[in-house]
């Protein structure tokens, strides 16, 4: 087996989580619409108009700017509203929209995350993220200082494209110039993880939250627990 010498993060649910446990909907949303509101609503009811108002992202994950985003959020927002039939204004979608992006205190890193990015890279190891997000990220990974420890990243809305796209992972390899089976790619979604697999890299499965399908994969439940896990793979 060859040396492992690079870890792939995810970030959504591996090294940050939503501070209000969604990533669209923020402490502000709940403000403006309790949950109780949402609640009654009905769960089919709600997912379809969740479902519905987020399809464009998925349909087109392409995006070139913070501003791009504000807009497509305000668009988000309004579908929302009007599927929901929340009662939601325009100017409630703008203010949502420019929440989401600028309030950096809408996520947090997830507990140990920065140490065991030291730990891996005192250790040698190069790392790397491949995340599905939008452009808002890059202010966050300043906040957090992820930027002093991570070498490389792949986005989706670079690249245009989503996981388990084979692109998003050929990108990062690419990025590295490492083999595949130097390589570890840490998610929490299982096809994120088999379309990493079909190219060699190693797939880790983080359970940190509730509610995922857990998959065949060697698992972790915080960051730090790959620092045991990679005695495995040496």
């Amino acid at each position: 087996m060859n040396q492992i010498k690079c870890i792939f993060f995810d970030l959504g649910w591996t090294l940050l989580e939503p501070c209000s446990g969604d990533w669209n909907l923020n402490q502000k949303f709940y403000e403006l619409f309790p949950r109780e509101k949402i609640s009654r609503l009905g769960q089919n009811v709600w997912q379809h108009a969740y479902n519905t108002a987020y399809l464009p992202f998925i349909e087109n994950p392409t995006m070139r700017s913070e501003q791009e985003q504000i807009e497509r959020l305000t668009r988000f927002y309004l579908t929302l509203f009007d599927q929901a039939k929340l009662g939601g204004t325009f100017q409630h979608a703008v203010t949502l929209a420019v929440d989401a992006v600028e309030n950096l205190a809408t996520m947090n890193l997830i507990p140990s995350s920065l140490e065991t990015l030291q730990s891996l890279k005192d250790a040698g190891y190069r790392i790397g993220i491949i995340s599905d997000t939008w452009p808002y990220i890059e202010r966050r990974i300043h906040a957090f200082k992820l930027d002093e420890y991570v070498d490389q990243y792949t986005y989706s809305y670079e690249l245009g494209v989503l996981k388990p796209n084979l692109l998003m992972y050929r990108d990062a390899l690419e990025k590295a110039g490492l083999k595949p089976e130097e390589c570890i790619f840490i998610d929490d979604q299982v096809k994120n993880l088999e379309a990493a697999k079909s190219l060699g890299i190693h797939p880790v499965q983080i359970i940190y939250h509730e509610g995922i399908e857990i998959g065949e994969y060697p698992t972790i439940h915080k960051p730090r627990d790959i620092l045991n896990l990679l005695k495995q793979y040496q």
